[in-house]
């Protein structure tokens, strides 16, 4: 009875030995080499081995299981974080936590078909591939085509394929992807790798290798948003005109063929889509949004970023703000340039009277030395004369000069003035140093005063968003269904938070595009307008009032935005980059983004009778003076005539007593 046992029992553990298939389908010393060379080149801070069987300490032999046990020690040993899950455990226990793995390598140790049935039910389904870098082994008769025919491997994924070939020592790694769900397998030849040479890899970069999609269709949508949404009712000619003014110009301007089809996009992005089109070798396809878009209280997006939650467009080519909501829901690529937010309000009607304009050209300093000068100057004149040996030439009435007239007259000299000839060659070279000087400084003075009075200066009624609010007679815009709406909606600042719900306009009224915004401030009484300042560097000379901004308001920048999980995000963020570092986007950005010309003349300042202003002041009090001295001087001779008069009657009147002496 108990031999009968025992020969069942051992029966028994070699069909469970015989029930699991193997694990490992090469060594495990050619696991633990080319795992570290693969570790190596794309420096993985983690790894973690993926097989079929659940406890495979029960369940595969002592050898087997030895082997497997093997592959997380001998990594673990080399100071890397290793460890081992059966898929359908890490599908349990791990899931979508794997995002807390820094650039994991995920190593899948066979091709058995086990493996792929558990792969492509449990993981592939759900995780982002493109997040992690793959490694699996494949027995030298496997064929990848057959392996990956229920698997998609995105374009942006790195799925290494370990094969060797027969009859040789050397094992293949070839990079498996499909630029498309649907599409075919790619694969091309990663490396190789040999015990004696180690690992060699291609020299090309991930989107170097990848960089034709053979055809791929690309949706693109623009934003193209009607400032007045009744001029569909409008003759054609007019809505002609308004589209060209008044849609998203010139960033991204939608182009339509005689039956309304779009067919391309003209400006920034426009040219940028034109260059990703050519050098991906991919087809696109064009259409538009009405908004921008901007988060409904149920969670859903309207506009172009709903397009892109909903997957109705694989990019938006226009210029989106990244804010924290449109993150959590779509994907951004690199951005193509940074500006800055801003409010842009009418410029005041006047400017601030500079009452210091005409002698501040000269510091005090300089004033000082003049009159130092000019004092001096008339002391040795006053000197030379007195002690001259020509004075005795003069008559009596000459010889008798006072210091105030010499003054006078040195002063004539600085305003370029003409002066009394004089025959004394002391005086004459006085005079002429005095002309130069003069000369010089009426020069400079006049240059500088014609800088000083073409620098306005206007008196702000305030300079920050503070000062906007407390203000408080101005409405303040922003664009409709725009990244800026939503970044009131949801700040945290305090300022924001107030000007969000005292003074934003009413939802309705609110702009639709920037054109239409900043049209309203010169329009509208009293309107403050939040835009970029690329943006308005671009619409400036389409305003009829002058704007300016106050302080910024934060420091953004514009990309494009993609599906979350887009395989495309990758290599359009590798081209924009390409064509920053030769120098193509600099390029583009100079010749579309530059400003549309200029208003004639507006760049000239002109002096205005504010501006001579305190001149004028001057002027008019010297003449107010000078007549109210002219008239005490013409009262008081008219006094002393009269008296003069009375006095000389009274003496007329007056018998002459000689006579009756």
């Amino acid at each position: 009875m108990f031999k009968y046992w025992k020969t069942n029992y051992f029966l028994c553990f070699f069909l469970a030995l015989t029930s699991v298939k193997a694990q490992l389908v090469h060594e495990a010393k050619i696991y633990h080499l080319i795992a570290e060379a693969v570790h190596n080149v794309f420096n993985n801070t983690c790894l973690i081995f993926m097989y079929t069987v659940e406890n495979p300490m029960r369940n595969l032999g002592l050898h087997e299981s030895q082997d497997l046990v093997s592959l997380p020690i001998y990594m673990g040993r080399l100071h890397v974080r290793t460890t081992a899950y059966a898929i359908k455990t890490f599908r349990q226990q791990i899931g979508e936590s794997y995002y807390s793995l820094k650039r994991p390598l995920f190593i899948l140790i066979n091709d058995s078909d086990e493996l792929r049935e558990q792969y492509s039910t449990l993981i592939a389904p759900w995780i982002d591939m493109a997040y992690i870098n793959w490694v699996i082994f494949f027995r030298s008769n496997t064929s990848i085509p057959d392996f990956f025919s229920n698997i998609h491997v995105p374009l942006d994924c790195v799925f290494l394929v370990v094969q060797k070939f027969e009859d040789s020592r050397t094992y293949v790694l070839t990079e498996v992807y499909s630029i498309d769900k649907g599409r075919e397998l790619i694969t091309n030849v990663f490396g190789t790798w040999e015990e004696e040479s180690g690992l060699e890899i291609t020299r090309l970069a991930l989107y170097q290798r990848r960089s034709n999609l053979q055809g791929q269709l690309i949706r693109v949508t623009t934003v193209e948003v009607s400032a007045n949404r009744c001029w569909a009712r409008s003759p054609w000619w007019i809505n002609a005109m308004n589209r060209y003014l008044f849609q998203d110009p010139p960033v991204s301007v939608a182009i339509e063929n005689s039956d309304g089809t779009m067919t391309g996009i003209k400006g920034f992005f426009g040219t940028i889509i034109q260059i990703l089109e050519e050098n991906l070798n991919c087809t696109i396809v064009y259409s538009k949004s009405e908004a921008w878009g901007s988060k409904h209280p149920d969670g859903s997006w309207s506009g172009a970023i709903g397009m892109l939650v909903r997957k109705e467009t694989d990019l938006v080519a226009a210029e989106l703000l990244m804010s924290t909501d449109r993150l959590d829901s779509i994907a951004f690529t690199t951005p193509v340039f940074s500006t800055k937010c801003r409010t842009f309000i009418k410029r005041p009607q006047y400017a601030a009277v500079k009452w210091t304009a005409y002698s501040d050209p000269f510091y005090g300093g300089i004033w000082l030395c003049i009159l130092i000068i000019m004092l001096l100057s008339s002391g040795f004149i006053l000197i030379s004369f007195k002690t001259s040996p020509s004075r005795f030439q003069f008559s009596s009435e000459e010889l008798d000069v006072h210091f105030l007239d010499t003054f006078f007259h040195i002063f004539g000299d600085v305003c370029s003035q003409g002066s009394v000839e004089v025959d004394i060659d002391p005086i004459r070279m006085i005079h002429l140093v005095i002309h130069f000087t003069g000369v010089i400084l009426v020069a400079a003075y006049s240059a500088a005063l014609i800088s000083f009075l073409a620098v306005k200066v206007f008196v702000m009624p305030f300079t920050t968003m503070l000062g906007l609010l407390e203000d408080g007679s101005y409405k303040f815009g922003v664009v409709k269904d725009s990244a800026d709406y939503g970044f009131f909606q949801t700040t945290s600042d305090k300022v924001l938070q107030r000007m969000f719900s005292e003074i934003l306009d009413d939802v309705e009224k609110l702009p639709n595009n920037y054109l239409e915004g900043l049209s309203k401030v010169c329009t509208e009484k009293d309107y403050a307008f939040m835009t970029t300042d690329n943006m308005f560097a671009i619409l400036e000379h389409l305003m009829t009032c002058i704007l300016e901004p106050l302080e910024p308001i934060m420091q953004t920048t514009l990309a494009m935005g993609v599906q979350k999980r887009s395989p495309f995000r990758g290599i359009i963020n590798s081209n924009i980059l390409m064509m920053g570092d030769s120098g193509v986007l600099q390029r583009v950005i100079a010749t579309e983004l530059a400003i549309q010309g200029s208003k004639g003349g507006e760049n000239l300042s002109a002096v205005e009778i504010i501006d001579i202003l305190p001149l004028m002041l001057l002027i008019i009090g010297g003449v107010f003076f000078a007549t109210m001295i002219m008239l005490l001087e013409k009262l008081h001779h008219s006094q002393f005539a009269h008296q003069l008069k009375a006095s000389l009657a009274q003496k007329l009147r007056q018998p002459n007593r000689l006579e009756f002496d």
